[in-house]
Order: structure tokens, then C-alpha cells, then sequence
């Protein structure tokens, strides 16, 4: 297909803004509206052959309905939510334009796409569905498709249990009043890795974490499980009876198989990288 013109509303943003450089480096005409530009959201939905709605969840919803009326059926009304039930059924409801719910599985500090994930959850049509796929592909990204449900219950795990563990070992350092940035002296790798996990998360949107975890209603499920296991393991590891602790590990090694080896080896890459980057800070 013959380069197109791509209308992202949330252009100014971080998200935005790499996308917007991705898609002209391929050879197409990027238009970029926000709340403080002259184009407006609906000028350039009527501009563009692809529309990509980059903006917190609740205002996607709301541009939906601003922007959806004008869109025609050669067009494609795309989204880069975290979350995707709720807003690829309000972009189907609000147009008759195709409809792509498109997840960037990474955030805006990326340089490129190659080797990112990036899911597609599909909505209405296939002309604009594998135009994006194909875009993606050809900047070495790793395409998968997943429909929108199964997206948000796989996210509750990817993202909303993996971003409580992190806001809630934050919690535990402030009540043990225990400074990251003052434990170089005694910390492994892994726990300094943890505590830079903790900073990049606190860094960045509070709103955007808070919504990943409050704002996924199959969260609750799984962190339901969480604590459980929690129990679980507290019993077991503080019990006293080093063979039951062990059992209890064992049974969990037994599950994860050969990705014991795999983690075992990747995480090796990781770790020489963080003890590298203390010798050069030193």
C-alpha cells in the first residue's frame, strides 16, 4: 500500500510522539492534534486514513463519540489503550470506519520497535488490520492477536499484578523507612534491580498505574489468588520445617520446567548489565 496520512489525537505525548516518528521515517504524512493544537480532533479525523486515539482510556472514550460521526468505512479508528473491552466496544458502537484496538506493550522511552511487543485485538475489517500488522512486522516488532477479553484478563497478570508487587514493595520500603537511593552498599543485583523498578514506576504517570491496576476488573481475581499464595508461602517458608519449605519450592520448579534454565540464563544477562553500570557509575 502507498504511503497513507495517519491522524494520532494525543500526538504531543510521549506515545504520540514515537509513534509519529516511526510513521514518518516509513514514508507516511503524520497529522498530530492534542488540546493545545489548531487542528482539532475532528478536522483530523476528516484528514486522515487512519485515525490513533493516544490518550488516557477516559478520554479516548469520550473522542470516540466526538470523532466517530465523521469517519467513513475506507477509513480505521485505532486506539493504544492499556485496556482494551471497553474501548474497542466504543469505537465499534460510535462508527462505521474499521476498528484496530492496538496495544504497544512498552512505553515511550523506546527507541525503536524491534523486538517489541505489540498486540492487536481485532474490531471490524481486515484492509487496515493487516496494513498495521504489516507496518509493525516490517519495523521488526512481534506481532500477536488476542480478542479483547482475553487481552484484559492476560494484562490483570502482565501488568496489574506485576505493577502492584512493585507499588506495594515500594509501600514496604517507606514503612521501613529504608531509602533505595542510599542501599548501594548492601544491595545485590537483584534487589537494586527491584528498587530501579520501583523509581521507574514512580517516575512516571501515577493516573496510568493506578488505572492499570484499579481500572482492570479482572484484577481482583488474580490478586485474590496473590494472596493466597502469599499465605501460602509465609506457612511454608517460616514454618520452621526446612523439607515442607523445600516441597513447597519444588512444586513451584516442577510447574515452571525448562524456563527455569531460560530465566536462569536471561536474567544472568540482566544482572552482569546492572553490576556493569554500578563499576562505570563508581
Amino acid at each position: 500500500m502507498s504511503p497513507v496520512t495517519i491522524g494520532i489525537i494525543g500526538g504531543t505525548g510521549g506515545m504520540g510522539r514515537l509513534f509519529e516518528k516511526i510513521f514518518v521515517r516509513a514514508g507516511h504524512r503524520v497529522l498530530v492534534a492534542g488540546r493545545k493544537t489548531d487542528l482539532s480532533y475532528v478536522d483530523l479525523a476528516l484528514q486522515s486514513d487512519v485515525v490513533i486515539l493516544s490518550t488516557p482510556i477516559e478520554s479516548a472514550l469520550a473522542i470516540c463519540d466526538e470523532i466517530g460521526p465523521h469517519m467513513g468505512e475506507h477509513q480505521a479508528l485505532m486506539d493504544f489503550c492499556s485496556l482494551k473491552e471497553d474501548i474497542v466496544q466504543k469505537m465499534l458502537s460510535c462508527t462505521g470506519a474499521e476498528v484496530v484496538g492496538t496495544h504497544p506493550m512498552f512505553g515511550p522511552f523506546t527507541e525503536s520497535l524491534n523486538g517489541q511487543n505489540i498486540i492487536l485485538c481485532p474490531g471490524r475489517g481486515e484492509k487496515w488490520f493487516q496494513w498495521i500488522e504489516k507496518e509493525f512486522k516490517k519495523e521488526g516488532s512481534v506481532v500477536s492477536t488476542m480478542e479483547p477479553k482475553d487481552h484484559d484478563r492476560t494484562m490483570a497478570v502482565a501488568q496489574g499484578l506485576t505493577h502492584f508487587l512493585t507499588i506495594c514493595m515500594g509501600r514496604t520500603l517507606q514503612k521501613l523507612d529504608m531509602s533505595p537511593s542510599q542501599a548501594g552498599p548492601y544491595s545485590t543485583p537483584i534487589f537494586k534491580l527491584k528498587n530501579d523498578l520501583i523509581g521507574r514506576l514512580f517516575a512516571q504517570d501515577l493516573h496510568l498505574y493506578a488505572m492499570l491496576v484499579g481500572g482492570n476488573h479482572y484484577v481482583k481475581d488474580v490478586l485474590d489468588l496473590f494472596l493466597a499464595s502469599v499465605n501460602e508461602g509465609r506457612e511454608a517458608l517460616l514454618s520452621g520445617d526446612t523439607e515442607h519449605a523445600v516441597d513447597f519450592l519444588q512444586s513451584i520448579r516442577d510447574f515452571l520446567g525448562d524456563f527455569c534454565d531460560v530465566g536462569l540464563s536471561e536474567s544472568n544477562k540482566i544482572m552482569r548489565s546492572v553490576v556493569c553500570s554500578e563499576k562505570q557509575v563508581v
